[in-house]
């Protein structure tokens, strides 16, 4: 049965049904026949409100019956008008309420109706279960006080989609937040877990902690890698100069352009003393640079935010402290 289908067919069963009063059952057990006329009385001014799609003023006629008698026929018809009024968790109370003596109370069409109703309402709707180890903990949902942490284990339903939860107003303990997804006809289970204060503290740091090390570690290793390249030219440096000596006693033209070898070990030597340099230069650098960044990347100590429990008007207050 579609959303439409059950509203037309809701339709029907108020302009038809009537509630059983003669009868003694479960359901009228202990209601004075006088109350009972009260209530029928209330409930058909209800169902032509109801017909004149005035479904506000509905509702509040039908709550007005179930005063007088709690009868399960009124509770399905409120529960069709919390549908119109897209209240579905206050209609899957209802509608399962008003289904708690099974199909005794209905004939066989407003029976099928408040079994639709059911059936759609639970696509509609969830559970949440809690559980919290603080017992002087509260919790919210959703802006709303759900509750006391002393009773370790809650259970709410919930209309379909993203809810939030909060725990807090223990004394030295971080408020705990929580975002659970309820898709319609599940329970979600969610375990509130509260921390100290010193436990929840985060560190947060400049750049990733990683990135100075490196820098001063890479810089180092150019830098010693340089010196390496340096000392090495010294040293071809050095045989140059022995040679040069042996070979150019007599002496030689100064681009040793009749002594290619000689002049290549000469080149060689300059060339490994530049590149060695700059290499230690640039080391030096870039180890100096991930100093800084190590004296730079101090951490902040982070709390939680703290947020109060719901007061009034359901608004919470948040507060980061840093130091």
């Amino acid at each position: 049965m579609t959303r439409t289908q059950l509203i037309t067919a809701m339709a029907l069963v108020i302009g038809t049904s009537s509630t059983a009063r003669a009868e003694e059952n479960e359901w009228s057990r202990g209601v004075a026949k006088a109350d009972q006329d009260r209530a029928f009385r209330i409930y058909e001014e209800a169902n032509q409100l109801y017909a004149e799609q005035r479904y506000a003023p509905a509702l509040e006629k039908y709550r007005e019956a179930l005063g007088v008698w709690d009868h399960p026929q009124i509770e399905l018809n409120a529960a069709a008008t919390l549908v119109r009024l897209e209240r579905d968790l206050e209609a899957a109370d209802a509608i399962d309420h008003a289904l708690r003596f099974g199909p005794k109370p209905f004939d066989d069409a407003a029976y099928q109706t408040a079994v639709g109703y059911q059936l759609l309402l639970k696509k509609r709707v969830g559970t949440i279960t809690a559980t919290c180890n603080h017992a002087s903990a509260k919790v919210t949902i959703d802006g709303k006080p759900w509750f006391d942490c002393s009773e370790k284990r809650s259970s709410i339903r919930v209309v379909a989609g993203t809810h939030t939860i909060v725990a807090g107003g223990a004394d030295g303990y971080a408020t705990q937040q929580y975002q659970l997804v309820v898709d319609g006809g599940t329970t979600k289970e969610q375990a509130i877990l509260l921390k100290t204060l010193e436990d929840s503290v985060v560190l947060e740091y400049p750049f990733r902690r990683w990135i100075p090390w490196t820098v001063m570690g890479a810089g180092a290793a150019v830098a010693l890698s340089g010196l390496g390249v340096y000392l090495s030219g010294r040293s071809q440096m050095d045989d140059f100069e022995a040679n040069f000596q042996a070979q150019c006693a007599m002496g030689c033209p100064s681009d040793l352009a009749n002594n290619p070898l000689l002049r290549d070990q000469r080149d060689g030597a300059m060339f490994k003393g530049n590149v060695g340099i700059s290499m230690m230069i640039a080391g030096g650098a870039a180890t100096v640079a991930g100093v800084v960044l190590t004296i730079m990347n101090r951490p902040k100590r982070i709390l939680p935010t703290l947020e109060k429990p719901p007061q009034g008007n359901g608004m919470t207050v948040g507060a980061i402290f840093e130091f």
